[in-house]
């Protein structure tokens, strides 16, 4: 009898091995034999074109439209994501050149793929949005698109640049003062995703991106009529938004400057108008592209939060948008008040299922507060404890909860079981009951002891999850048992809390 050999086996079992396989034994094994390379066709499939990433330059796109062209490999692509950058921030000066070929050969290459990538963006992303159209027209199972900006990803073409330049394509270099001649790659990334889908017809399930200049869109390049096309669909998105620092002087394309902070959120709104169906959202805000959110307008008055970018945009949000259905909500980087929060969680609050808050600043809210049919005077020096009651009572599908570095007026929120050690009212900060510089000088001297409060303080994050009951408990204790100090540094902490929701894995 004839030994067995591998291609003996049923190609279900062949499929099943190849899984095991590392990535350069599953192409040297389809190369083998064509029985291995249709056998193990579905697994490669899955593997390495379910989730793709892609440069935007020319070659790398090719790539993505010959996957979309395959009759097959098309149908294992969900989700395809795009690396806004290409030496973005990242120039290399001629004057350096010292001539070689070498050196020649670097700022060819990287003249060509700079020009190369501004063409296909310039013009409201013309020449993309036509390339993305014919894409999205042959991915029949397409779910997910999406933005990475991140050494930590791998677009298609990357290595090859950095390789050939000698510089890293994806790096963002340092974030230049002044004012911009254009929209930022990010925005015209999504101007042209936003127009693909209209025009494709694509219905997406799932849609993140970049800090992006949305209120800064002309409505011109980005027609309401667009969003619905392509957003209706959509039941997450996750956006960071910015407010565009541009120069009205020397204009290479139409934009909205926002010189009148009535208009700020606007775009945002837009957006958000355009996606009655959404059931999880994640939303930065930021007042300028160097995202300088923890800077106040004038230092010397917290008050001026009021007359932010971030505190108006999400004011017109919550004022103007209501998400009835929103099951997942991650919000990160605002400042707003009370009042506002609740007006955007109210319409959702019995689907609510998941929360995560983190680097939010409260203000006391400018108006009373309507909880349960009865109005609440919200006590100024306390204002998160109208969210923490609204999330004790009016959330029973509540079983997540997560905070980190929650903020007011003057300083930082702790969650400890017991309140710090009160302190007499001249070593404190009659505004927060923070102690003052004073009282640090004295524990600096051996006058006192830090346990009391510094080393309480640390405790900025919170993590509750279970049943109902079990949320509930701990949010109750949340109610009374948060503590207002002094400014605190938002700690380090682990990224999987909070980044596990920008593509395809629950949250």
């Amino acid at each position: 009898m004839a030994a067995m050999t591998i291609l003996d086996l049923p190609p279900e079992l062949i499929s099943s091995i190849v899984a095991y396989l590392s990535t350069d034994d599953v192409f040297a094994f389809r190369l083998a034999n064509g029985q291995l390379e249709r056998a193990s066709f579905a697994h490669f499939g899955h593997r390495f074109f379910l989730k793709k990433g892609y440069m935007i330059t020319s070659p790398s796109l090719d790539v993505l439209r010959q996957v979309a062209l395959h009759s097959e490999l098309r149908k294992y692509v969900q989700h395809v994501w795009f690396n806004p950058d290409c030496f973005t921030f990242v120039y290399m000066d001629p004057w350096q050149d010292n001539g070689s070929d070498v050196a020649i050969k670097r700022r060819i290459a990287y003249t060509g793929c700079t020009t190369d990538h501004r063409n296909l963006l310039s013009n409201a992303a013309r020449s993309l949005q036509e390339v993305l159209v014919r894409v999205l027209k042959t991915l029949p199972n397409l779910e997910t698109l999406g933005m990475r900006r991140s050494e930590d990803h791998s677009p298609w073409g990357w290595s090859k640049l950095r390789d050939v330049v000698g510089e890293d394509p994806r790096v963002l270099g340092p974030i230049p003062n002044g004012e911009a001649r254009e929209l930022s790659r990010p925005t015209s990334l999504f101007i042209a995703i936003i127009n693909a889908l209209a025009v494709s017809g694509t219905k997406l399930k799932r849609l993140y991106t970049d800090a992006i200049e949305l209120d800064n869109i002309d409505p011109g390049f980005l027609t309401q009529k667009a969003l619905v096309k392509a957003c209706s669909s959509i039941l997450y998105l996750e956006t960071n938004i910015t407010k565009g620092f541009l120069d009205k002087r020397r204009v290479l394309q139409d934009y909205i400057l926002l010189s009148d902070p009535t208009s700020y959120g606007e775009g945002l709104v837009r957006l958000l108008s355009a996606c009655p169906n959404l059931l999880e959202i994640g939303l930065q805000i930021f007042p300028d592209r160097k995202q300088s959110h923890m800077v106040a307008p004038n230092y010397h008055d917290p008050q001026s939060w009021r007359h932010s970018y971030p505190y108006l945009c999400f004011e017109n949000l919550a004022t103007n948008v209501h998400l009835p259905h929103l099951t997942r909500v991650k919000l990160e980087k605002l400042t707003t008040s009370p009042a506002t929060l609740l007006a955007l969680l109210k319409p959702s609050s019995h689907c609510l299922r998941s929360l995560k808050l983190r680097d939010i600043r409260l203000l006391p809210s400018s108006c009373v507060i309507e909880h349960e049919n009865r109005t609440l005077t919200e006590d100024p020096h306390r204002p998160w404890q109208p969210i923490f009651t609204f999330l004790l009572n009016e959330t029973p599908h509540l079983t997540y909860l997560f905070l980190n570095h929650l903020m007011h007026s003057h300083g930082g929120v702790s969650f400890v079981p017991n309140p710090p050690t009160l302190l007499p009212p001249s070593e404190t900060d009659p505004t927060t009951g923070a102690p003052n510089p004073a009282y640090g000088e004295l524990l600096a001297a051996g006058g006192g002891s830090s346990d009391d409060f510094f080393e309480k303080c640390s405790h900025i994050a919170l993590e509750v999850q279970g049943n109902r009951e079990e949320v509930r408990e701990k949010v109750a204790e949340l109610v009374e048992g948060h503590w207002y100090c002094r400014p605190m540094f938002s700690q380090a902490m682990d990224d999987g809390l909070w980044h596990t929701d920008t593509s395809d894995e629950e949250w």
